[in-house]
């Protein structure tokens, strides 16, 4: 019971300083940079006159040491019981405002800032302001200078010094690496972020260039850093201009010794076979130039270039020629690729139109084994020979075998030996014993389809082909 007593009175209490602080109002938070001015607003709204202020107080830190900044009293004035060299002062002090401004922000500045204000006969009323100093910090990046090796090692460095809140630092690259990043927070209350970029070096790297990006609070835009890696490292020796068209009797034949290095290059020498070049051989520094070929020049060159730290080389195979190499054969191989791309191109074309040409004839021949869209007529019979010839006589005739008898003028033994006699035995008529109507149908079979009489099983089919009409 005594615990619910305890705590309806603290919530009870909680509820009154809220409510008398309403007649206070601040700004919960305010931001403030190093070396500008913050300026911590404080008024005192009483719209029905109910309470007489008395005294306003700003204390620092309120919850812990309570450090007394300002006071203003409307009698006695104002007065500033901490030394802060005039940095801090009200701006225009009344009973209802005590607005506070604080000049050249110093980063002990920051903290939990309490107006107080003492009325009757409520007594104090206070509200607290949270002074967050910022920091813009330093950024900055630059390589380090490495030697090329096996272990990996930091090769560039970025860094945001003095800053608050701290910076975040990322990175922008070609090369492979690590990253490694350090928090320091200083002794004013500001941090100092160091990003390392770390990898293996190699004299391929030197020269490389990355960014770092840097982003904070107090920037506008990230700050953009670019770096330049720097690698010292042995030469790297190519030589150029070798065409493998070194014949007898050309003229100024040359080679060019091209070196990499960090430090740079100091020396360079030419050997032929691993020797010294011979006399016919002109060496320039780094370019060596055969003023008439001969075979004293086919061999093998060596260029070797040195630095501070040793010695790169490299080597060309010379091969000399009795007589030029024709340059035709390559335009050949040029014309002769062209020439089979246009052939190829028009095999492909004349494929895709023959498909074509057959998909199109494929559905021509479709639409003519379709029935058609109209019910031509009947064929024309002729219904007086119809009659003539009985049903079973035609059935007879179909299939007789007919031989044209073939009739010459002559002796009767000519003419018996054109004709040919029929087998007794078979129920063949001869021609002139078949009925005149019958007799002409086998001789122009032709013409059945629309001399005899349709057979039954015809009549109920009404789908006639296209191709009977043509």
């Amino acid at each position: 019971m005594v615990t619910l007593q305890l705590k309806l009175a603290t919530i009870f209490l909680h509820i009154w300083s809220v409510c008398n602080a309403q007649n206070v109002k601040v700004e919960p938070n305010v931001y403030g940079y190093v070396g500008r001015q913050a300026v911590l607003r404080c008024q005192f709204i009483d719209p029905d006159n109910a309470l007489q202020v008395t005294q306003v107080t700003w204390m620092k830190d309120p919850a812990s040491s309570k450090i007394n900044l300002a006071v203003y009293n409307p009698e006695l004035g104002t007065h500033y019981p901490t030394d802060t060299a005039g940095r801090i002062h009200f701006r225009l002090p009344s009973i209802k405002d005590a607005t506070l401004e604080i000049e050249r922000l110093e980063m002990g500045d920051d903290g939990v800032y309490s107006c107080e204000f003492a009325t009757y006969p409520d007594g104090n009323q206070e509200a607290t302001t949270n002074l967050t100093i910022l920091a813009k910090p330093k950024n900055q990046g630059s390589p380090v200078l490495v030697t090329a090796g096996l272990a990996e090692v930091p090769m560039a460095m970025c860094t945001s010094a003095n800053g608050k809140p701290p910076a975040s630092i990322s990175w922008s690259r070609n090369v492979i690496g690590n990253i490694t990043d350090t928090l320091t927070k200083n002794s004013d209350g500001t941090f100092t972020v160091n990003s390392e970029f770390r990898a293996v070096p190699s004299g391929e790297m030197d020269g490389v260039k990355m960014t770092c990006e840097v982003r904070q609070q107090t920037l506008e835009r990230p700050d953009v850093i670019q770096i330049t890696l720097s690698v010292k490292y042995i030469p790297i020796v190519i030589i150029e201009g070798y065409d493998d068209n070194w014949y007898v009797g050309r003229e100024h034949a040359s080679l060019t010794c091209s070196a990499k290095a960090n430090p740079p290059a100091s020396t360079y020498t030419w050997l032929m076979n691993g020797e010294p070049v011979p006399g016919s051989v002109t060496v320039n520094g780094h370019q060596l130039t055969v003023t008439d070929v001969t075979y004293d020049v086919n061999g093998t060159f060596t260029c070797q270039v040195t630095n501070d730290l040793g010695e790169g080389r490299s080597k060309m195979d010379v091969l000399v020629r009795e007589t030029p190499q024709e340059s035709g054969s390559t335009t050949g191989a040029i014309v002769g690729g062209i020439i089979a791309a246009i052939v190829i191109l028009t095999v492909l074309v004349t494929a895709v139109l023959i498909f074509k040409r057959q998909r199109k004839n494929a559905n021509e021949d479709e639409e003519d084994f379709e029935p058609p869209g109209y019910k031509p007529p009947p064929p024309k019979k002729n219904l007086e020979e119809a009659g003539k010839v009985e049903k079973t006589e035609v059935e007879k005739t179909e299939n007789v075998p007919l031989k044209t008898t073939y009739y010459e003028t002559g002796t009767e033994d000519e003419t018996r030996m054109y004709y040919d006699e029929p087998d007794p035995n078979t129920d063949v008529k001869f021609p002139n014993d078949i009925l005149p109507g019958v007799y002409l149908e086998q001789e122009n079979p032709i013409y059945n389809e629309l001399s005899y009489q349709e057979p039954e099983h015809r009549k109920s089919q009404e789908f006639v082909s296209k191709g009977m009409y043509v």
